[in-house]
């Protein structure tokens, strides 16, 4: 699969989240296949959450050279107290699960530094995709429906 073929998946299975705090995918590409995804949810549960649930869930193992692709850059820190801190940040959870490469659309400018530090210390490769339709139409996504202009995505 090309990576624009990708993305089109991850804005399609986007229509199954009920996330009002900003709507995110993601997938696992194993040899250019996806072999696993997952959207967020409206209880907390960011997309990469879900998608190592689903990896889990299914016994499949992350390989070296396994690439998960998501919508927003991930989390690199939850809110103290909110709904999903217990569930732990999205970037620290993709390291401990031997994801070693990251491609995501929108950046996340709220997460952006401690996302990077985490990947950087973690000698795991972290990328924004060069499509700047895939981009802006993944801060569309999210932005669709947010309750709150202060939590919007950059377009």
């Amino acid at each position: 699969m090309t990576e624009q073929e990708i993305f089109e998946h991850l804005f399609t299975i986007a229509a199954k989240s009920d996330d009002t705090g900003g709507v995110v995918s993601s997938c696992l590409v194993r040899q250019g296949n996806i072999v696993a995804s997952g959207v967020s949810c409206n209880d907390g549960r960011h997309a990469e959450y879900v998608l190592l649930r689903q990896i889990e869930l299914s016994a499949l193992q992350i390989l070296p050279d396994d690439i998960v692709y998501t919508t927003v850059e991930p989390c690199g820190k939850r809110t103290p107290g909110g709904v999903g801190e217990y569930m732990g940040d999205c970037t620290t959870n993709l390291i401990r699960a031997g994801v070693r490469h990251v491609v995501y659309a929108a950046p996340d400018p709220d997460a952006s530094a401690q996302t990077r530090y985490k990947f950087e210390q973690a000698d795991c490769s972290l990328c924004q995709v060069n499509d700047p339709y895939i981009i802006r139409r993944a801060a569309s996504l999210f932005n669709s429906t947010i309750t709150s202009a202060r939590d919007a995505l950059p377009q």
